[in-house]
């Protein structure tokens, strides 16, 4: 039986591998340059802005996005513009939303493996199935929540607004469709990247689900056996 000390883990640990869970596919994607050339060429970005151009400007964003240096400007193919001081405000406020949640990422990535060091105890089998919860209950509840969000993902546009109004309230991401930052990262742009970030951290989970049942196996077979053991010797 579970006792609360370990109860209070496997809930805090719920919580920090669920945060893994989401964020590492964004991780992994958001500083992937040939990620978002894939996406342009999908988009047809390149019909707007010249390919050469765009990978410049995407450099520029990934590097100003990992907070390592600021944007410099340059001149653009096909009379458009580099990014406007309004956009790169609203990029600015973007890299401060990516800092608190690689933050929240990494702090939650080091609690997570602190509470799988930390449910360990001599019984094996005890340990194997508290190990077997801890992967199994975060990922089984992060895959309910990706199948409604995915649902609620039908309607994107909404679904954009809606995250753009709770996550930067100041109200600076609105842009006409002509500007350079709309042109380089259209709304379907967003779509494909949303629908990837859904489909890859689904994944995730239904690995580390696989994973627990294998643990819990495991820890089932491993006290098999003792009993085995102890029956035969007693005889």
């Amino acid at each position: 039986m579970i006792n609360w000390y370990k109860k209070l883990l496997i809930s805090i640990g719920t919580i920090t591998i669920m945060i893994v869970i989401i964020f590492t596919p964004l991780l992994f994607y958001v500083f992937n340059l040939n990620y978002y050339l894939s996406l342009y060429e999908k988009n047809g970005v390149y019909e707007s802005i010249d390919r050469q151009d765009a990978i410049k400007l995407t450099g520029e964003l990934i590097n100003f996005l990992k907070n390592k240096e600021d944007f410099k400007p340059f001149i653009l193919k096909n009379n458009l513009p580099f990014f406007t001081s309004d956009e790169i405000s609203h990029l600015g406020d973007v890299r401060n939303l990516f800092n608190k949640i690689f933050l929240a990422y990494y702090i939650s990535s080091g609690l997570s493996v602190f509470f799988i060091a930390a449910l360990f105890e001599r019984k094996i089998k005890n340990y194997l199935k508290n190990i077997s919860l801890l992967l199994i209950l975060p990922s089984t509840l992060i895959i309910l929540f990706l199948i409604l969000l995915y649902f609620f993902g039908q309607n994107f546009l909404s679904l954009f607004d809606k995250f753009h109004t709770i996550f930067f309230p100041q109200g600076n991401y609105a842009f006409p469709e002509s500007s350079t930052l709309i042109t380089l990262l259209p709304l379907n742009f967003f779509y494909d990247f949303f629908t990837r970030l859904v489909i890859s951290s689904l994944i995730f989970a239904v690995i580390l689900i696989i994973s627990g049942i294998i643990i819990l196996l495991i820890s089932k077979k491993v006290f098999k056996n003792k009993l085995q053991d102890g029956y035969f010797e007693r005889i």
